[in-house]
């Protein structure tokens, strides 16, 4: 029934307030109940009674001359003018009269009577039905030693608290709460609004987003929480976008990657099986071809393999310690050849001592992806340099790779490790996968490092590796 929040909100705040108003006027109520307030009302009220009916009752003059019948029906006219109950007493206190007919002929207990002023009473007694009731009298003319007294009384009890409280401060205060309602609903469905707009606007925006619309994104406004929840759901949409992109760009790159060297496997196989090769020269050529093409897309397929694990969470790396000198000197003797053939210079420059935790051979993997890939864009003549040095702040060793060549623009550096993403659009370069600097940062990453770059196009790039440094020992300290 009320699965709107807008609704809910509106309902739950009128809840709020009815309950509000409900304690506040319980509150009212004990406080009443508690103060002399409602009894010094009922005495006015009792006064004013007794001093409207005076002139009556001095006007009928002696109750000697009346019958019984004309002082009954004179009692029972007054008791119905003032609205309050009359009693007639004698002289000996007896009830002579009762204008609700239940104690005539009976006698008031313990009766507490206050100082009187002008023939009048007043005070407090116990009925003969039980009871404390609030009393004011008054002394009738009367002739020779005889005398009467008018009674006026009300109930000493919770219901004359009741009634007074119910008379003189419920209509105000209801009143007021219906005022105060009526405000604070609108102020709660202005509230209720504020809070709901913003997120129906978030519902359109994802339902947007389910239809494929990727492009919509989320108006910040509202509360602080539903601000929040704006801004995070525009980082998701952002994500989800990135990872569509992402996912086309996969399709595209291995498509266009695979289709190379299937082209050259298809070809020179039929040229082995229709005869076109047929000199020794012309079969191992095509054979020579079709082995390397299979051999890149082999390491495609293996280093597409490692991405894999890496998403599913399945790459265990080992935690042991790593001598960082070691493990660069190993990289640059293994690209020596390449660096040669391509006319650049390696040059090392490592601090001694340097000891990271981790994975040898996944680090090792790292630092010969991005030296190769910086190799392969750097002139003939150029200069590849490996540098590694304690990081400011304990425990981290830094290792920075830096080449002279044609540097990165900077609108492809946010790029740059993404998968299958190459700054070079024409892939002349080399034959790379594309995917060497996406599997160094998930390496990186999986160490709890670090890898970034600086380039300046034209003079170079700077990789720079942040590793988590090994604990000293006790004795290599000493």
């Amino acid at each position: 029934m009320f699965r709107s929040l807008n609704t809910r909100l509106l309902l739950s705040y009128v809840i709020i307030i009815v309950v509000c108003l409900t304690v506040v006027g319980l509150g009212l109520l004990l406080f009443v109940r508690a103060s002399p307030l409602w009894t010094t009302a009922a005495f006015l009220r009792l006064e004013a009674a007794a001093r409207a009916a005076l002139p009556t009752l001095r006007q009928a003059g002696p109750l000697e001359t009346l019958s019984p019948q004309q002082v009954r029906a004179l009692l029972a006219r007054i008791a119905e003018e003032q609205e309050v109950r009359v009693l007639l007493l004698d002289s000996t206190g007896a009830i002579r009269f009762d204008s609700e007919g239940a104690w005539e002929s009976a006698q008031l207990k313990e009766v507490h009577r206050a100082p009187t002023t002008q023939g009048r009473l007043r005070g407090n007694f116990v009925a003969p039905t039980g009871g404390r009731w609030a009393f004011v009298g008054q002394v009738l003319p009367a002739i020779g030693g005889t005398h009467y007294v008018a009674v006026f009384v009300s109930p000493q009890a919770r219901l004359l608290m009741l009634a007074w409280f119910v008379e003189n401060l419920l209509p105000p205060l209801v009143r007021a709460g219906t005022l105060a309602l009526v405000l604070s609903v609108l102020l709660a469905l202005l509230v209720s609004r504020s809070v709901a707009a913003p997120l129906k606007r978030v519902s359109k925006v994802a339902e947007a987003l389910a239809r494929g619309e990727t492009g919509r994104r989320s108006v910040v406004s509202g509360p602080t929480e539903v601000r929040a929840l704006a801004r995070s759901f525009n980082t998701m949409a952002d994500r989800v976008e990135a990872t569509q992109r992402a996912q086309r760009d996969f399709v595209a790159n291995v498509s266009h990657d695979l289709k190379t060297p299937l082209t050259s496997i298809h070809g020179f196989s039929q040229a082995l099986l229709d005869g076109t090769a047929s000199t020794p020269e012309a079969t191992a050529r095509a054979a020579r071809v079709i082995h390397e093409e299979a051999e890149w897309v082999q390491r495609l397929v293996n280093e597409l393999l490692v991405l894999a694990r890496f998403d599913a969470g399945q790459m265990v790396m080992a935690r042991q310690p790593v001598e960082v000198g070691s493990v660069l000197r190993g990289c640059i003797e293994k690209l020596t050849p390449q660096a040669r053939q391509a006319g650049v210079t390696l040059e090392v420059n490592v601090s001694r001592g340097l000891t990271v935790v981790g994975d040898a051979d996944r680090l090792t993997q790292v630092f010969s992806n991005v030296v190769d890939n910086a190799i392969a864009h750097t002139p003939a003549g150029g200069k590849v340099t490996l540098e590694a040095r304690q990081a400011e702040g304990a425990g981290a060793v830094e290792v920075a790779i830096t080449d002279t060549g044609e540097g990165i623009p900077a609108e492809d550096l946010p790029r740059i490790f993404e998968r299958f993403y190459q700054v070079d659009k024409s892939r002349q370069h080399s034959r790379g996968t594309g995917l060497g600097l996406a599997i160094a940062k998930e390496i990186v990453k999986a160490h709890g490092g670090a890898i970034g770059v600086e380039s300046v196009t034209g003079l170079g790039t700077r990789f720079t590796i942040r590793l988590q440094a090994a604990p000293i020992e006790a004795d290599e300290r000493r």
